[in-house]
């Protein structure tokens, strides 16, 4: 497998873990939100809400809400973050260029603090207030793994570890 395939595989799991557990106002509902989508069963029923859903519920204002459509939005922004940074890993993996992991790691790492600015409009500064509460479980890993690219070897820290280690190494050219 290629060095550049790992970094595009943990991104990808940033669209796949459960980023935020909710409960809404006096536990009338409670959900699991994704990046791309969340699971919510309230006192109505249960529902399966798209990411694309909330896009139109604020664009149509049915959110009666600025704070949740605000919110919603932020959430949105979040979510094209981390596709720009899948975009990134692809052609870093297309293009074999190292140094792009990098700055898709900056792009993770922005839309984690996104979705929890998102969570802290939404619920307050202690992620708990009148419209419920919030325990971003996932935003933590999303941060994780972007301070992990970030850290990721590029091609210059490569090539010196090759050179320290290769047969011009004072180690390896001892003579007896």
């Amino acid at each position: 497998m290629s060095r550049l395939k790992t970094p595009l595989i943990v991104q990808i799991l940033v669209f796949l873990i459960p980023l935020n557990i909710y409960v809404i106002g006096n536990r009338w509902g409670t959900g699991i939100q994704w990046a791309l989508f969340q699971y919510q069963h309230t006192v109505l029923g249960n529902s399966l809400n798209l990411v694309s859903d909330n896009i139109i519920i604020v664009l149509t204002g049915i959110i009666a809400s600025e704070r949740t459509a605000i919110s919603l939005s932020l959430w949105v922004v979040g979510v094209l973050l981390f596709s720009i940074a899948t975009i990134i890993l692809i052609l870093a993996n297309i293009e074999g260029e190292i140094s792009l992991v990098r700055k898709a790691s900056l792009f993770t790492i922005t839309g984690g603090l996104v979705l929890l600015i998102s969570l802290i409009f939404q619920y307050g500064i202690g992620l708990n207030g009148p419209s419920g509460f919030a325990i971003p479980v996932g935003i933590p890993v999303v941060l994780i793994i972007g301070w992990w690219m970030y850290l990721f070897p590029d091609e210059d820290a490569i090539i010196e570890d090759a050179d320290e280690d290769g047969p011009n190494d004072s180690k390896s050219n001892v003579s007896e």
